[in-house]
Formats: structure tokens, C-alpha cells, sequence
């Protein structure tokens, strides 16, 4: 029975971020400036990644530096394309 518990779960998670993937991948092709829209898609692959190997260190070092980098400049609304 956790098998199939454990396999049901799974099975949603990916739905959930193949769904994210191509909502943004559409958002894009209407609007293909939107650093945010691209932000938010990397932000999916990288939870995506996560959730297939939760402790790969590579994935969380990557997104720390991009955190600490991002919070250095602050948000520049010159850059935001939309």
C-alpha cells in the first residue's frame, strides 16, 4: 500500500511541475522579454530538481548564490521587460 501511495504522489508532483514548465514556456512565447517569467521557470526546474534528488548539492549551492547575487543588486524596474 506505500508503494502505491508513494507512487501516486509522485506521479502528481511531476504532473505539477511539467504543467508549471509549460505554462511558463507559453508565457514566454507572448511575452519573450519577461525576466521574470524566465526567473520563475528556472525556479521550476530547479524545485523540479530537487524534488527528483533532494539532496544534490550542486542544485542547492546554485540557487543560493543566485539568491545572494539577486539580493545584492535589488530589483531594477529598468529591467523588467514586459
Amino acid at each position: 500500500m506505500a508503494y502505491n501511495c508513494s507512487l501516486i504522489i509522485s506521479n502528481y508532483y511531476a504532473r505539477i511541475y511539467h504543467e508549471a514548465i509549460s505554462y511558463y514556456e507559453r508565457a514566454l512565447t507572448l511575452s519573450p522579454r519577461s525576466l521574470s517569467t524566465y526567473a520563475g521557470l528556472a525556479y521550476t526546474y530547479h524545485l523540479q530538481a530537487l524534488w527528483l534528488k533532494p539532496d544534490d548539492q550542486f542544485c542547492t549551492e546554485m540557487l543560493s548564490l543566485a539568491l545572494v547575487d539577486e539580493g545584492r543588486r535589488g530589483t531594477d524596474p529598468k529591467i523588467e521587460f514586459r
